[in-house]
């Protein structure tokens, strides 16, 4: 049986060959209501919806992104990942839609969200 930590390990690995650079951010309200973001350098896999996932207001400008947890840890960015945080791939930051934790016996194993813009 594959362990949790198993898992993590070859999503890094995966991540690291064929994924890239992005941000993980989220904004939270400072004084005076300015924002202030918090980033997290991540490696992500992002690739498009498929078509049979293009429905309602989702368009093909939206896209699934796969995170490690290793990388959201290592920041000390605080978990969940929920809606309204962002991704920021080369300079473009689109919003997160729809975010899901995948869990193992108990242990964040792989984050997937649909972002938006």
């Amino acid at each position: 049986m594959t362990t949790p930590a198993e898992l993590i390990a070859d999503l890094d690995a995966a991540l690291l060959d064929a994924g890239e650079d992005a941000v993980l951010r989220r904004l939270t309200l400072g004084p005076g209501a300015i924002q202030i973001p918090f980033d997290c350098d991540v490696r992500a896999s992002i690739r498009p919806l498929k078509p049979e996932e293009l429905v309602g207001n989702i368009d093909q400008t939206w896209s699934r992104v796969v995170l490690s947890p290793t990388d959201i840890n290592r920041a000390q960015f605080q978990l969940p990942i929920r809606k309204n945080d962002k991704i920021v791939q080369d300079g473009k930051v689109r919003n997160v839609e729809f975010p899901k934790h995948i869990r193992v016996q108990n242990t964040l194993v792989r984050v997937e969200l649909v972002v938006g813009g």
